[in-house]
């Protein structure tokens, strides 16, 4: 089950929003659902459901409150109390006896307590935005694209703090969250859920760099990184070299054997994945659902830290020892 909640953004989405140029983002993603899902009523609170005629999604919806915390907060405001402020002296009212006996009357007591000061955010009746490109019915699945209709400013005071609320907003309604540029197109977000694969002889390390950026400017961090796992992947003995791209993800690594394949994510890897086979499939996978435990048997994933190639090297040794 997806997390109702985020608790703060998480940093590879920080690093996306990093990654797109200009100094503005929405929050948006696509998602796939299976058909038995949607009729079962999964995305019924948002007005989409799926019938004979096909699958039916309205433009927009305003969230209902029940959704969850920042549902509410989309509709009915909130208030946040500034414990970073002196404490105030507020009072409770009270009905008090005359004389220690109510029979004689009572009169109006206001009992002083401590009290943070609180601040008033008005409601923001967002609107998300919905678009699913095939919508015929007996698809075995349908994806599905989201968008906060909110354009935040990356310079903006109030940037992360916006960020973090639309990014629950659709969390609890969608079950997942995203960024994307403005130039994006909504019925463009899908693209962002599968990786298009180039396998190519292996080259020199500049035609690498120049098909793994694409005509980007890499950053000398980026450059470093490609440049260094060229150099590990060539010990590797590669029959093609992969490149991948997703959205603003950038993918690079070597094909080794038909069924044995190492890469990883140039943005925002920390660890490098050996696939054993139908990688092109899994790669397709978020890795939330890739590290679910369902395909544990068909990868390895291998963490950068002191000694991760020399285990990448054994994995691969193995590997290509057994289909001998």
């Amino acid at each position: 089950m997806a997390r109702k909640n985020l608790n703060k953004i998480p940093p590879d989405l920080m690093r996306k929003v990093g990654s797109i140029s200009g100094d503005e983002v929405v929050v948006g993603c696509a998602v796939k659902f299976k058909a038995q899902d949607l009729v079962s009523g999964r995305l019924k609170h948002l007005g989409i459901a799926l019938t004979e005629r096909g699958l039916e999604v309205p433009t927009s919806v305003i969230p209902f409150e029940t959704q969850g915390k920042y549902s509410k907060r989309n509709i009915n405001g909130h208030e946040a109390v500034r414990r970073d402020l002196p404490m105030e002296t507020h009072y409770n009212s009270v009905e008090s006896p005359n004389w220690g006996d109510s029979y004689h009357g009572t009169h109006t007591v206001n009992l002083p307590y401590p009290k943070y000061p609180r601040d008033f955010h008005p409601p923001r009746e967002l609107e998300i935005l919905m678009n699913c490109k095939d919508t015929r019915p007996n698809l075995a699945t349908y994806v599905i694209a989201f968008q906060v209709q909110e354009v935040l400013d990356k310079n903006a005071e109030e940037f992360d703090e916006h960020l973090f609320e639309n990014l629950n907003l659709l969390q609890e309604n969608v079950g997942a969250c995203g960024v994307e540029a403005t130039t994006v197109a909504l019925v463009d977000y899908a693209k962002s859920l599968h990786v298009s694969w180039e396998i190519l002889p292996p080259g020199t390390l500049e035609e690498t760099l120049n098909r793994v950026f694409r005509g980007k400017t890499p950053t000398l961090e980026e450059k470093d990184v490609v440049s260094e796992r060229y150099n590990f992947f060539q010990t590797l003995k590669p029959k093609s070299l992969v490149f991948g791209q997703s959205g603003f993800r950038r993918y690079f690594g070597a094909l080794l054997e038909d069924d044995l394949v190492v890469f990883e994510n140039v943005q925002y890897g920390n660890a490098i994945y050996i696939f054993f086979d139908d990688w092109e499939e899994l790669s397709k996978l978020s890795r939330v659902n890739l590290l679910s435990g369902k395909y544990g048997a068909s990868f390895e994933r291998v963490v950068h830290t002191t000694g991760w190639k020399e285990k990448v090297k054994s994995v691969v040794t193995e590997k290509r020892s057994e289909n001998k």
